[in-house]
C-alpha cells in the first residue's frame, strides 16, 4: 500500500513539474530572440516572406515573434508575428527587399491576420522604377484567423523593391492596435482564364482570348482603367519612326467576315492624330478606313465598317497610329478588346424628335425631294465640331443662282418655342446662305445668312422668332445663293439640320484657356469627386457680376476631399500658367490647387482662402510647369483641414489660364 502511494506521489510531482513547465514557457518564450526550428534539412523557399518558425527569410523590422494566442481556425502555427500599428494613419510595416521583386509566376500576396480592429488591409508595391500599385482588403472579421490575398498578377513585369502594408489604412489611433501576422508568401495566381471557351470574333483582348498574335505590342498592366476599359491586361505599343510603321496581324488565312464585319479596338493614345484600319492580304484588293483621335489620356473605343467586305478575303489586319505623321519613336500607345463585332442598328429604339428635321443618322424626320443631287456618306472629317459618322453630301450647280435643297415634314413644324434654325456645314468657299420657310398656310419667310468658314465644320444659325405661330412644312436651302460663280459641281456637306430655342452662347468660340465659366466656357469636364451645381449666381456684385457659378458642396470633415476638372487631353500652359479662380465663401480656409493626370510628375501649389462673404479672385503659379504635361485641375477646399462641416459651401467661378 506504501509503494502505491509513493509512486502516486511522484506522478503527481512530475505532472506538477509539467504544468509548472508549460506555464513557464508561455511566459517566458516570446522573450527569446531564436525560435527553434522543429524541421531538419530546410530549404529556403523565396516565395516566403515569414513564417516565424522555419521560412523566417525577410527581416521585419517592428514585428515581434511570439506564441500563437489562438491555435485554431485558419492559423494553427506555433509562433506568430505581432505588429503593434503606430498612432499615424499612414504608418507601415515595410518590407524591403532590397531589389526587384520577382512577379513573373509569384504575384498574389498572402498573409494571415489576427485582429480585434476593423478596417482597411493595403498592400503596396513601391520602391522601383515602376509607379506604385495598392490593392486593398477589408477586414471585417475580429475574431479568429483570416488569411487576405491581394492580386498583383498585372504587376508581373514591374520592378518593385518594396512592399508596404497598412493596417487600418489612413485611421489615426492611439496605438494600442495590435495585429497577429503569419505565412506572408507569394503564390501564382489562379488562371481567370481557366475553362473559358475561344471566341474566334475576337482578336485579342490581353486577358482570356488572345486569338491572334499582336507583333510589337507589349503585355502590360492597363494603366487607367475606366467605364470604357477596366481589363486588367492590356496591350502597349511604342510608335516607331516613321510616318507609316504600322501593326501587323495576320491570321495566315482568310479572316471570317461574313457576319462579324465591324472591327472595333480600344485605344489610349498620347496624341491626336489619325488612326487608320486596314484589311489585306488576301485575294482581295486592300481597303483602308480612319477614325480620327481626338481624345488622349483617356481609353476609348474606335470602329471601322469594313461590313461592304462581307464576301471579300482578307489575311490581315493592318493598324497605323497617327498614319501618315513623322513621329520621333517614343509616343505610347495602349490598345485592347481588338474585335471583329455585328454591324448593329444603331438607331433601333431611338424616339424620333421633330425639331430635328435630318441628322442623316438616326433623327430622318424629313425627306428630301429634291432638287440638287445629294445623298448620305461618311463624315470627311469626323471631330469635335461634328463626330457624327453620316452626314449629307450636297453637289450644287454654282452657275445656277437659285437652285434649291428641300426638306419636307409631313406635319407643321412646331416654331413655338423652337424657332432658331441650326445647320452643320463644311464647305470648300465662303458664299452666301438662305434658309426659307414654306409649304404652309403661313407667307413665306426668309433669312439670309453666309458661310464664313472654309475646310471645317462650322454651325450657323437662322432666325424665325417671328414664326413661333406660323403654320411651315418645309425648309429650302439656297448654297451660294443669287450668284452665279461657281461651278456645276460645287460640293458641300451639312449635318444636324434642327429647330432649337434661343441659346445666350450660340456662336461664342471656344477659348481653352478658359477651363470652365458655368456659363459658355464649360470645356474642361467635372469628373471627381465632391458634390457640385451650377446654380444662379447668389451676390452678383463685385468681382464677380457672372448670371451662373458652381455650387461646391465639400465635406469638411475629410482632409483631402477634392474637386477634379478634367480637360480631356493635355493643358498648353506654356504661355499662360498662372491659374485663376474666383471664390464666394463663407470661411477662410487653406485651398490647394494640383495639376495631374499626365505623364509629368504631379504639381501641388498651396494657397488661402483669405476673404469671406465676398467675391474674390485667386491665382495660383505654376510657371515652373510651363513644358510639362498635365490633363487636370485639381482643387482641395479646406486642404488638409477636417475642421468644416460635413456640408461646407463654396461658390466658385471663372476658373482659367493667364
Amino acid at each position: 500500500m506504501k509503494t502505491i502511494k509513493l509512486f502516486l506521489s511522484y506522478i503527481s510531482i512530475v505532472l506538477l513539474m509539467f504544468i509548472f513547465s508549460c506555464t513557464e514557457e508561455d511566459q517566458f518564450f516570446p522573450s527569446i530572440t531564436s525560435i527553434p526550428c522543429e524541421q531538419t534539412n530546410v530549404v529556403v523557399d523565396p516565395n516566403i516572406i515569414s513564417d516565424f518558425q522555419c521560412q523566417a527569410n525577410v527581416n521585419l523590422e517592428g514585428v515581434e515573434t511570439i506564441l500563437n494566442p489562438d491555435e485554431s481556425g485558419a492559423n494553427n502555427s506555433r509562433f506568430v508575428g505581432q505588429y503593434n500599428d503606430p498612432t499615424a494613419p499612414w504608418d507601415a510595416l515595410i518590407i524591403d527587399y532590397g531589389s526587384s521583386i520577382d512577379l513573373s509566376t509569384f504575384n498574389t500576396f498572402k498573409i494571415k491576420v489576427k485582429t480585434s480592429v476593423a478596417g482597411t488591409l493595403k498592400a503596396k508595391l513601391e520602391g522601383g522604377s515602376s509607379s506604385g500599385k495598392e490593392v486593398d482588403a477589408n477586414i471585417t472579421n475580429t475574431s479568429g484567423w483570416v488569411e487576405y490575398s491581394f492580386d498583383f498578377s498585372d504587376q508581373f513585369n514591374q520592378d518593385h523593391t518594396k512592399l508596404v502594408l497598412f493596417f487600418n489604412a489612413g485611421v489615426e489611433n492611439d496605438g494600442s492596435d495590435v495585429y497577429y501576422i503569419d505565412d506572408l508568401k507569394w503564390v501564382p495566381t489562379a488562371d481567370p482564364c481557366a475553362g473559358v471557351a475561344a471566341n474566334l470574333n475576337v482578336v485579342n483582348d490581353f486577358d482570356c482570348q488572345k486569338n491572334q498574335e499582336v507583333p510589337e505590342v507589349e503585355l502590360t498592366a492597363n494603366p487607367s482603367k475606366s467605364d470604357i476599359n477596366n481589363s486588367k491586361f492590356v496591350g502597349k505599343y511604342v510608335d516607331e519612326l516613321g510616318a507609316w510603321d504600322a501593326v501587323i496581324i495576320d491570321y495566315g488565312e482568310a479572316i471570317d467576315l461574313s457576319t462579324h464585319n465591324v472591327f472595333k479596338i480600344k485605344v489610349l493614345a498620347p496624341v491626336e492624330g489619325i488612326l487608320k484600319a486596314k484589311l489585306e492580304g488576301g485575294t482581295s484588293g486592300g481597303i483602308e478606313k480612319d477614325a480620327t483621335i481626338t481624345k488622349t489620356g483617356e481609353w476609348v473605343e474606335y470602329s471601322y465598317d469594313f461590313s461592304d467586305q462581307a464576301l471579300e478575303n482578307h489575311n490581315k489586319i493592318v493598324l497605323f497610329f497617327n498614319a501618315g505623321v513623322e513621329t520621333d519613336g517614343t509616343q505610347v500607345y495602349f490598345i485592347d478588346d481588338l474585335k471583329f463585332a455585328e454591324l448593329s442598328d444603331v438607331c433601333a429604339g431611338v424616339v424620333p424628335d421633330l425639331n430635328i428635321l435630318n441628322d442623316f443618322n438616326c433623327q430622318q424626320n424629313t425627306t428630301i425631294p429634291g432638287f440638287i443631287t445629294n445623298s448620305i456618306v461618311e463624315n470627311p472629317m469626323v471631330g469635335d465640331a461634328n463626330p457624327s459618322d453620316m452626314v449629307l453630301e450636297v453637289i450644287d450647280n454654282g452657275t445656277e443662282a437659285f437652285d434649291a435643297l428641300l426638306f419636307e415634314s409631313p406635319q407643321s413644324f412646331d416654331l413655338s418655342t423652337k424657332n432658331f434654325f441650326k445647320i452643320k456645314i463644311l464647305s470648300e468657299r465662303a458664299v452666301p446662305l438662305l434658309a426659307k420657310l414654306e409649304g404652309g398656310s403661313s407667307p413665306v419667310k426668309e433669312v439670309w445668312g453666309s458661310i464664313d468658314v472654309v475646310g471645317e465644320w462650322a454651325e450657323y444659325t437662322f432666325d424665325f422668332t417671328d414664326q413661333a405661330s406660323a403654320d411651315h412644312k418645309k425648309l429650302v436651302l439656297f448654297f451660294n445663293a443669287g450668284e452665279n460663280d461657281g461651278t456645276p459641281t460645287d460640293k458641300y456637306y451639312i449635318d444636324d439640320l434642327r429647330f432649337a430655342a434661343f441659346d445666350p452662347c450660340d456662336g461664342v468660340a471656344i477659348n481653352m484657356d478658359i477651363a470652365n465659366d458655368f456659363e459658355c466656357q464649360q470645356n474642361y469636364e467635372i469628373t471627381c469627386c465632391v458634390t457640385t451645381e451650377i446654380v444662379d449666381n447668389p451676390d452678383a456684385s463685385g468681382a464677380n457680376t457672372s448670371s451662373t457659378v458652381l455650387k461646391v458642396t465639400d465635406n469638411g470633415l475629410e482632409a483631402f476631399d477634392a474637386l477634379v476638372f478634367d480637360r480631356g487631353g493635355v493643358i498648353d500652359i506654356s504661355t499662360k500658367n498662372q491659374l485663376k479662380i474666383k471664390i464666394l465663401s463663407t470661411r477662410a480656409v487653406p485651398l490647394l490647387a494640383k495639376l495631374e493626370g499626365g505623364s509629368s510628375p504631379v504639381k501641388e501649389v498651396w494657397g488661402s482662402i483669405t476673404t469671406a462673404n465676398a467675391w474674390t479672385e485667386y491665382t495660383f503659379d505654376f510657371s515652373d510647369q510651363a513644358s510639362a504635361n498635365h490633363q487636370k485641375i485639381v482643387f482641395f477646399f479646406n486642404g488638409g483641414a477636417s475642421d468644416g462641416t460635413a456640408a461646407d459651401i463654396y461658390y466658385i467661378d471663372d476658373i482659367k489660364w493667364e
